[in-house]
């Protein structure tokens, strides 16, 4: 009866701090939802935008977009659009008090068409989606769909996540210093 008692009371040791952490995990999943809803609603939020040179290093034949939507404290949402020949680039980066709390990546490729020989920029298809939720700069939780096909391969997801991230807080942190001296 004793050895019952015990490992009964084992399992509930083992067990419960799993039920903790996975509501824990998702409680923060919707706390940054809300965040993230928030931050859609914000109708305070400016915003700046650099095209195709002003933060591609390499032109692109699609060309690009990076639009930094910010207030007086901080930038809480970058957009990023990248077109290549065979498709076009998604990326929004979203920040709470300067800290990166998610990103969701999609790449919209163009439908190829045999009998043409080449893209129909007219169609596209989803060839890859990602969600990816960060607490204290690492992911705690994401949703893939497909493959990602681009950037450093070498590296984990997450550091290539967080040196896009970096990169593009940077270019529009820029871009925010050069208008403020210029006013």
């Amino acid at each position: 009866m004793k050895f019952c008692i015990r490992l009964i009371f084992f399992f509930l040791i083992i067990y419960q701090p799993e039920i903790s952490v996975s509501q824990d995990k998702e409680e923060l999943i919707e706390i940054i939802r809300e965040e993230l809803e928030d931050i859609h609603l914000d109708t305070s939020l400016r915003s700046i935008t650099l095209i195709n040179e002003e933060f591609l290093q390499n032109m692109t034949d699609g060309g690009g977009e990076l639009t930094g939507f910010y207030n007086e404290k901080s930038i809480s949402k970058i957009y990023r659009s990248i077109g290549i020949s065979n498709g076009v680039m998604i990326t929004e980066f979203y920040y709470k008090k300067s800290k990166l709390i998610f990103i969701r990546e999609k790449f919209n490729s163009y439908v190829y068409d045999d009998v043409t020989g080449s893209f129909d920029y007219t169609k596209i298809n989803t060839a890859y989606s990602g969600s990816y939720y960060f607490k204290e700069g690492e992911i705690f939780n994401s949703s893939v769909k497909g493959k990602r096909n681009f950037g450093d391969e070498n590296n984990g997801i997450q550091d290539i996540l967080k040196k896009e991230s970096s990169e593009a807080v940077n270019l529009i942190s820029k871009s925010l210093n050069e208008v403020h001296e210029s006013k």
